[in-house]
């Protein structure tokens, strides 16, 4: 799938997420995220990293970016896999709000090293799609096809050759819909996925 087709679908989603969204409030409109933000504010890496999902797509909480990314930092530092994943993902798209840092796959390189390290299948594929590009980093196809293979084991359905940035991306909405009991994101990716589009 070229890029520029990944991108269309995945803003064909979004616009179908808010007019589901708009039209069938869901369990995200009673979910009540003070118990992630309290385990948040006392140093919990897991209660961080979640919070930073709900905050980055705006599901159970008011979107913000600036707060999303501001969470992944604590819960990355405090050594949490999918945060330091995530936050990697912050810095090869640039997608911090208020003035972003432009793109860097560099700044990217050791937070995927990092969650690859810790065992997380995103932070393998990620890395794996960084060095089967070369993109930051010196050209490994060999350590690229291991990380993916390590990635495919725990579950990850990503072809290599798909866009690497919006399988992390639609994790976020994974993990947020998780969370807040939505169901809309993965019924509309499986409607895409099916030709039903």
């Amino acid at each position: 799938m070229r890029k520029a087709d990944v991108m269309r679908v995945a803003l064909l989603l979004g616009l179908q997420l808010l007019i589901v969204l708009q039209t069938e409030p869901g369990r995200a409109d009673s979910f009540d995220p003070t118990s992630l933000q309290q385990g948040a504010a006392g140093g919990n890496a897991t209660a961080a990293f979640q919070l930073a999902t709900l905050d980055y797509v705006g599901i159970g909480v008011v979107q913000d970016y600036v707060g999303a990314a501001n969470l992944l930092r604590q819960a990355a530092l405090a050594g949490d896999a999918e945060a330091q994943c995530e936050l990697g993902f912050l810095y090869q798209t640039g997608s911090f709000a208020q003035g972003p840092p432009p793109p860097d796959p560099k700044d990217a390189l050791p937070w995927y090293q990092k969650s690859a390290a810790l065992g997380d299948a995103f932070g393998e594929f990620a890395l794996a799609a960084m060095l089967q590009s070369g993109q930051g980093v010196a050209a490994d196809p060999v350590k690229a096809a291991a990380l993916f293979a390590a990635a495919a084991a725990q579950g990850v359905k990503a072809d290599p050759s798909s866009f690497p940035l919006q399988q992390l991306q639609a994790h976020f909405y994974s993990v947020a819909y998780q969370l807040t009991g939505e169901t809309h994101w993965v019924d509309l990716v499986s409607v895409a996925a099916g030709g039903g589009q």
